[in-house]
């Protein structure tokens, strides 16, 4: 499993207020969005599914580096040797690989984006209605989301932290939803199903892959 910078904050960052307005007492909740939604069982899966496509982008892409390393290599060390002909044809080789190896960079980044976006977002949207609902549950006034980089908590109590009850809580919810058998639905006319939309970053090369931390990772 890898550690994720899942597009995930737009659905984690939670402000709740269920308390009635009479009452004058707080209860806060902090969560690991990210390491709830990425460590429950569909999590892992999909992490698994997204590092097997990180994986053989990355050898294409040292595979096509290594190609123009050699050619960059095979100019230098015979520049004196080589007719002014071959010269000119071997750079011309050197900038159609550099080309190809940006480009294929760009497309595999917006690849992965992609891929992981479609992978968890629906265990996401599971994990936001269970916050919701646990936080009427329970009645907290706010639920921070310390996998968010951008909420500057520097300490929390871990008897506050529902991470683990929120993970428990997703996996418990996908073998309901899996036990469920299917409803018969009326037939009708086939209708374009129009695509979710996809969160992508600026193109920056193929991610590496790096084991998940035991807290977070960010989104």
């Amino acid at each position: 499993m890898i550690r994720l910078k899942w597009a995930l904050v737009l659905v984690a960052t939670l402000l709740v207020p269920l308390v009635p307005a009479r009452s004058q007492s707080s209860k806060i909740a902090v969560v690991d969005f990210e390491k709830a939604v990425v460590e429950s069982v569909e999590g892992k899966k999909s992490s698994e599914k997204f590092n097997t496509t990180l994986q053989s982008k990355q050898a294409d892409a040292e595979k096509r580096q290594k190609e123009l390393e050699d050619a960059q290599k095979k100019l230098q060390t015979q520049e004196r040797t080589l007719s002014e002909t071959a010269k000119a044809n071997l750079q011309k080789d050197i900038d159609r690989r550099t080309t190809e190896l940006q480009r294929f960079n760009e497309d595999a980044q917006k690849e992965l984006q992609s891929l992981r976006d479609e992978l968890l977002r629906p265990i996401a949207e599971r994990a936001s209605a269970i916050l919701n609902a646990l936080a009427a549950e329970q009645g907290y006034t706010l639920i921070v989301d310390v996998s968010n980089p951008q909420n500057n908590v520097v300490w929390f109590n871990p008897k506050n932290d529902v991470t683990e009850e929120v993970t428990r809580r997703i996996d418990a919810a996908t073998k309901t939803s899996e036990a469920k058998p299917a409803a018969p639905s009326a037939v009708r006319p086939a209708t374009p199903t129009p695509a979710p939309p996809r969160t992508v970053a600026p193109p920056s090369g193929i991610p590496r892959s790096t084991a998940p931390a035991p807290a977070p990772g960010r989104p």
